[in-house]
């Protein structure tokens, strides 16, 4: 049986062990992955009354009508 060198590659490299360094490789990457995304989470929100009391300054001012003032509070409150 002829077989092609790239398919040839895994057996002359280890066979089982050469699949199980690839998978610890995608492991490993996975993992970094996983850390990278912990880190670039986002930052606590700031005080639920900063904002209200921003959204309402807002609305005082003008800047926003009584319906988004609406929407923007239960944006923030979470509902």
């Amino acid at each position: 049986m002829v077989l092609r060198p790239l398919r040839r590659a895994p057996m002359m490299l280890g066979g089982v062990g050469f699949q199980v360094g690839l998978d610890e490789a995608r492991r490993k990457q996975v993992e970094r992955q996983r850390q990278a995304a912990a880190r670039a989470a986002p930052a606590p929100a700031t005080d639920v009354v900063e904002q209200l009391t921003a959204l309402k300054t807002l609305r005082d001012d003008g800047v926003l009508s009584p319906a988004e003032f609406e929407l923007a509070k239960r944006k923030v409150l979470g509902g």
